[in-house]
Formats: structure tokens, C-alpha cells, sequence
């Protein structure tokens, strides 16, 4: 009952402070660094946009502002040498508890007004992609618990050392290490600054923010910890630290409960579930494979896989049947997921012994076992847990489970028997999901399901290889329709579905196939008849094209991009610079980038030819070649650009926003300004698709991948730099 009053007492004082009321209206306006200064997040999404940067951007400045709020307050009494009266009116580790949490509740509805201030702009800003769920759990995981734990963190330090500047000092190192080079691969370090690197708009996965819960968890543990070691330490008597210690120790429950505490912490980090613990470069497997010195022999008839994915807890649950004709001597090696555990290996009906060897390669654990001397039996193996993701591929995340978006490959979704051939006969899989997610196996729609009294479709399907390359569910709307000899299907997420229709998105897949195919060539990776386009998640962080099919980011409709004046001067025109990525750029030609060369240039320059043929040369004049010219003659008429010796004065912010800004007038302005003069220079717009056919073709025919430079660009067109440099 004390401590409630107490808590009472200073609740209502704290409410009454200035200085607490400056803190929360700073709180409130830290959230606009992320606008503007600080974007943690790496994707370009609008959720990312206005949702992952202002929340992280509030965060890191709130953390701080709040323990500059701890450290004055718990200095308060002391400074006015109110300090003593105090502890003989009120029990000291009872005021103290008491003081934390009245700052830790202000802290707590302060997070709550900024959630609610900053959601108008945002639900605005987002439109049919607001999610408020997602928005306000975004608040609820990544702010509230980080201002918590430097409350926690800031208020210990100061009943440490009773010292105001060596708090500020401890607490500066700490915030610091959350930012240092370390914590860039050791993720559960950045205590202030949490790991939210992608954000998606139409399929909301919350892999970063179940990361954030766990990690906010571990820190507000440790957090705890240290503020219960600090009441071990408060004054007592007015005795020094070492006495004040040793009285502490006394009461047995404090010590007791920050061991608890940080044990508790130490054991959820060392257990921690979405990062793998490998190495952080990737290790190539066939070297591995050497190592265990495996011989592949062919030994089955046939495999079944059976999948239950639970996407509210975000795991998987698996059975793999393998019928085998004869198996290997000695020991067979089996691979997957490093977040798996097998659950038990039998063969024709017996338990086999196993051992998992809990060596990270690439994310993945080996696991050894000894098949009896049996033939044309059942191996059948059971496994099942949360899949990591391996250290080599942070921080795009790429396998995960969600209850909107599902990305699984390789062994994240089936084990891998190492042993054994390619031939595995016929292939069963079946996976069972909600009913309100569509699959794909290989980019190709799982059509047969039975329906489940649960809410959930149990899918099958009969593969052609054994080796699932990728597993994709989500909410997605597949749409089919041809342009001459090519029929397309354009998957996507259902949430985009109103933007693919107001921008024509079709019209102009068909649009930048007809005219690249024509002046370019076909795409390698368009197979016979079927092209199939296939919208990933951008927690997938990347995009590639396999024969038949090619990938595209997310956010290539997204409203941002589609009003982005550097790709085109409609929504349409930035979509077809989209799409012509698939021959230069993204998938196609890669480009050995540098200040002035990048497949930008090129996807630019031919995004304007189309445009030119569409809408006609006074058009694409008007609101491509005039502005890039404009925007050429503006960075050539900057005073830093004129001379750069007065460059290097300048702070290190300034100069990189500067190298920032002139290398996207280089790729999206420059470089097509100089591609035209090209074609000037080489005959006109004939001649000009005849090199870019040339180059496409050769780079296509390449056995070996490399980057096309722009000496490479000038040495098929016959030209040197100074003739392309721009008057």
C-alpha cells in the first residue's frame, strides 16, 4: 500500500513538472526526424516511409530525451539536499520504485498520444494500404518498451553513482555500442535503435516486429536487472557506495531478483530464434560437401512431403517419406533449417538414432544418422520449429511465416538428404494453410485443395524434381492476358488491385514487351508462350528471373514510386521504367555503376524512346529532354560542383547529401542526356538500337556474368568521353 501512494504522489507531481511536459512535447515531435534526417528503414515502401522511420526515428530520439528525464529527476532531491529529509519521510527502495514507475507510466501515454497524433497524416499518406493494427503495433513493440528500458537503464545508472555527469556517461557508451559497426550484424545488441530493416505494404509481415517484441524483452530484462543492482546500492546512512552495497545485501530478495532478471535476459538471448548463428559471409556448399567427403548415390523410388505452416506463431511442422530401394552404408547426411529440430527418424517402422551437429552453415544444420541394412522401406522424418534466418543473409529477411505473406526455400521448408542422387522418381508435396492465403510452388499456382473445418486448405500437387526452390503464399490475384505471341500472368498483391487497374498496369507490360522485344531482343528469361510476372514482398529484399518467369519489388506500384518524377511523368510512364528493368538493370543487363554509368540511364533513355513513339516527340521532349537538360544546367551551376576545393570544408552531412544529389541527376538526368547525344553522333535512333540490340545480345550470350561499363557503351558506339561530355 505505500508503494501506491507513493506512486500516486509523485505520478500527480511528475504530471505537474514543466520539464516533464517539455519531454513529452519533444517525445511527440521526434517522430518527425524520420521524415526528414533519420531513415532506418531500408526498403522505399509507404509503410517504411511513414510508418518504420518515424516510429524508429521517435524511438532513438524518445529513449534519450526520456533518460535525460530519469537522470534529472532522480538527481532532483539529491541536488537540493532534500535528499536525507526525504528518506526518513518515505521508505527509500519504495520512493525509488515508486518514482520509476510514475516516469515509466508518463513515458507510456506519451506514447500513446504520438500513435494518435501522428495516424490522420499517416492513414492519409496510406490510404488503401493503412493497416491500424499494424500501424499501432509498430508503437506498441518497437517505442513504448525502448523508452522503458532507458528509463530503466538512465534512472539505475544515477543511483549507481549518484553522480549526474558519469550517469550521462554510462548511458552515452551503452546508446553508443546500439549504433557502433558491431551491432550492424550483432542485431540483439541495438538495444536503442531496433532491427526493422524492411516493411511491406500488401503483404504485412511481422518477422521485424516479432524480432522487436523478443529483443525488447531481453533488453527490459537486463534493464530491470541493472535498476534492481541499483537499489542495491541507494545510500543508506549516509555511508559511501561499498558500505551502502554490503547493507543492500542484506534485503536477500534484491540481489535474488536481478540475477533472476538478468539470467532471464541471458538465456532468451542465447536462445533466440530468427537469426542463425553462422558466419556472416556466405560458405560455399560444395566446398562443404568435399569436407564430408559425401558420395551421391541414386537410392529411391519415390518422396512425399507433407507441410503445416501456423501462421499466427509463425512455424512450420513437417513429415518427409522417402521410399528407399537400398540404403547408403555408413552415415547419411540430412540438412535443413538451423531453427528446426528433428523429431524422430524411422525406417520401415524403427526408431534410427540421430545426432544434429550444431555447426551454422549458411543457416542450416547437418544432422547424421545410420539406416539398417533394410531394402525398399519408409525413412520417414519428422521435424518442425521457427525458421532462422541465416546470419549471411541479414537483414533482408529470406524465409518467414506470417499470417499475410509466406516465403520458404531449399531447406526451409524440406530437408535435404545430401546422399542421395537428383532422381528421386515422383514427388508428392501437400501443405496446409489458411484458407485465405493462394500458393505457388516454383511461381506456379497450387490449384488442388480440400477444404478443412478449421479455416484452413490442405494443397497438393506432384512436382517434377525433388528440390523446392521456393515456396510463396500470400494474398494474391493473378491476372492472365496476351500481347501478339506471348501470353502473361501477372500475379500481385490484392491490395494493389485498384492501382493495377487505374494505371493500366497490363496495357503497359504489353507496351514495354512489344517495343524492347522489337528493339532489343527478347528476354532470355521469357520461356515459350507463358511469361509470368510475380510480385514479391520487400521483406525479400531482391528479385531475380528464372526461364519463364521474373520477379519484380514490391513497391514498383507503390504510390511513392508511381509519383516519382525521376522514373516518368505519369504513374504509367514510372511503371513501364519498371518494367524495362527487365532488359537493363534489376534482371537484366547489369551495369558497372559509377558517377555518371548505371542501368538507371539506360532504362531512362529507352523509357523515353517508348514514351515518344507513344505520345509523340513534342511530349516526351517537354517532360523528359527538357528536364533533364534543366536539371543538368542546375548541377552544373552549383557553386560546390564549380569548385569542389570548397567542397571539403564543408561538413561531412552537407557533402554527402551533395554526392547524393549529383549522382541521381548523373544516372536518371545526365546519362540519358549524353545516351541521345550518342545517338546523334552515331546516325540517330536506328543506329542507336542497333548497338543496344548488340549489347544486349552479347551480354546475353556471355557464359560468364560480368557488368557492362560505360567504356564498354562507348566502345560499341566508336566514341570517346570527351565526345559525349555535355556543353
Amino acid at each position: 500500500m505505500r508503494f501506491l501512494s507513493l506512486y500516486r504522489v509523485e505520478l500527480r507531481r511528475l504530471i505537474l513538472t514543466k520539464q516533464i511536459w517539455l519531454i513529452s512535447a519533444l517525445c511527440l515531435c521526434a517522430p518527425m526526424l524520420g521524415y526528414t534526417v533519420y531513415f532506418p528503414v531500408g526498403s522505399v515502401t509507404m509503410s517504411a516511409l511513414y510508418i518504420g522511420c518515424p516510429v524508429l526515428a521517435g524511438t532513438a530520439a524518445g529513449s534519450v530525451l526520456w533518460a535525460i528525464a530519469a537522470i534529472a529527476d532522480a538527481s532532483r532531491q539529491f541536488r537540493s539536499g532534500t535528499d536525507i529529509l526525504a528518506a526518513s519521510a518515505a521508505p527509500p527502495l519504495a520512493h525509488s520504485a515508486a518514482k520509476a514507475a510514475a516516469l515509466i507510466t508518463i513515458s507510456a501515454a506519451a506514447t500513446i498520444l504520438c500513435a494518435l497524433a501522428y495516424l490522420p497524416f499517416t492513414a492519409v499518406k496510406l490510404d488503401y494500404l493503412f493497416n491500424t493494427g499494424y500501424y499501432f503495433l509498430n508503437f506498441l513493440v518497437f517505442m513504448l518498451p525502448t523508452w522503458w528500458i532507458s528509463i530503466l537503464f538512465a534512472d539505475g545508472f544515477y543511483r549507481i553513482t549518484r553522480r549526474v555527469e558519469l550517469s550521462a556517461v554510462l548511458y552515452a557508451a551503452l546508446a553508443y555500442m546500439s549504433f557502433s559497426r558491431l551491432a550492424q550484424r550483432k542485431y540483439f545488441l541495438r538495444w536503442i535503435n531496433p532491427l526493422a530493416y524492411a516493411y511491406s505494404d500488401g503483404f504485412p509481415d511481422i518477422w521485424f516486429q516479432r524480432m522487436g517484441a523478443y529483443t525488447r524483452l531481453v533488453w527490459l530484462c537486463i534493464a530491470a536487472g541493472v535498476w534492481m543492482f541499483s537499489l542495491i546500492c541507494l545510500r543508506k546512512y549516509q555511508k559511501g557506495l561499498a558500505e551502502s552495497f554490503v547493507r543492500g545485501l542484506k534485503k536477500v530478495y534484491l540481489p535474488i531478483g536481478m540475477a533472476a532478471l538478468i539470467t532471464v535476459g541471458a538465456v532468451l538471448w542465447n536462445n533466440q530464434l530468427f537469426i542463425g548463428n553462422g558466419a556472416d559471409d556466405f560458405i560455399d556448399e560444395f566446398i562443404l560437401d568435399d569436407e564430408h567427403n559425401l558420395k551421391l548415390v541414386e537410392g529411391m523410388t519415390g518422396v512425399k512431403y507433407s507441410v503445416k505452416v501456423d501462421t499466427v506463431l509463425g512455424t512450420l511442422s513437417g513429415t518427409s517419406e522417402y521410399r528407399i530401394i537400398t540404403p547408403i552404408k555408413g552415415e547419411s547426411v540430412l540438412r535443413l533449417n538451423a531453427g528446426y529440430k528433428i523429431k524422430s527418424i524411422t525406417y520401415g517402422g524403427e526408431r534410427v538414432n540421430f545426432r544434429t551437429v550444431k555447426e551454422d552453415i549458411n543457416g542450416q544444420y547437418d544432422t547424421y544418422f545410420e539406416l539398417p541394412e533394410k531394402n525398399r522401406e519408409r525413412l520417414i522424418i519428422e521435424y518442425g520449429g521457427f525458421p532462422s534466418v541465416a546470419q549471411c543473409h541479414m537483414p533482408g529477411v529470406h524465409n518467414s511465416i506470417g499470417e499475410n505473406y509466406i516465403y520458404l526455400e531449399h531447406t526451409d521448408i524440406v530437408p535435404l538428404l545430401m546422399n542421395y542422387g537428383l532422381d528421386y522418381g515422383t514427388v508428392d508435396f501437400e501443405v496446409t494453410l489458411p484458407d485465405t492465403l493462394t500458393p505457388f510452388l516454383f511461381f506456379e499456382p497450387i490449384t488442388k485443395y480440400v477444404q478443412n473445418s478449421d479455416g484452413t486448405r490442405t494443397y497438393s500437387t506432384i512436382l517434377g524434381e525433388h528440390y523446392i526452390f521456393n515456396f510463396i503464399a500470400g494474398n494474391y490475384v493473378t491476372d492472365t492476358f496476351s500481347s501478339n505471341d506471348i501470353n502473361f500472368r501477372f500475379v500481385y498483391g490484392d491490395v494493389y488491385r485498384s492501382a493495377v487497374e487505374e494505371y493500366n498496369v497490363q496495357q503497359s507490360i504489353c507496351d514495354v514487351y512489344d517495343y524492347c522485344t522489337e528493339h532489343y531482343g527478347k528476354s532470355p528469361h521469357i520461356g515459350r508462350g507463358l511469361f509470368t510476372l510475380f510480385q514479391l514482398s520487400s521483406m525479400k529484399m531482391g528479385g531475380y528471373a528464372t526461364q519463364g518467369s521474373s520477379t519484380w519489388f514490391e513497391d514498383v506500384i507503390s504510390p511513392n514510386i508511381l509519383s516519382d518524377p525521376n522514373r516518368g511523368a505519369t504513374a504509367t510512364e514510372v511503371f513501364i521504367h519498371e518494367m524495362i528493368h527487365q532488359w537493363w538493370g534489376g534482371v537484366g543487363v547489369w551495369c558497372e555503376n559509377d558517377d555518371i554509368w548505371s542501368a538507371e540511364g539506360l532504362t531512362v533513355y529507352a523509357t523515353y524512346r517508348l514514351v515518344k513513339e507513344k505520345y509523340g516527340e513534342l511530349y516526351a521532349k517537354q517532360y523528359y529532354v527538357d528536364d533533364w537538360t534543366r536539371a543538368v544546367a542546375e548541377q552544373d551551376r552549383n557553386f560546390y560542383n564549380r569548385y569542389p576545393e570548397y567542397l571539403e570544408k564543408l561538413p561531412e552531412h552537407y557533402r554527402e547529401q551533395l554526392s547524393a544529389s549529383n549522382q541521381q541527376t548523373n544516372h536518371y538526368k545526365r546519362m540519358p542526356l549524353m545516351i541521345l547525344k550518342a545517338e546523334k553522333l552515331v546516325g540517330g535512333e536506328e543506329k542507336m538500337d542497333e548497338i543496344l540490340s548488340t549489347i544486349y545480345s552479347d551480354y546475353n550470350n556471355r557464359t560468364d556474368q560480368y557488368n557492362v561499363t560505360y567504356k564498354d557503351f562507348l566502345d560499341y558506339c566508336g566514341l570517346t568521353e570527351e565526345d559525349l561530355k555535355l556543353d
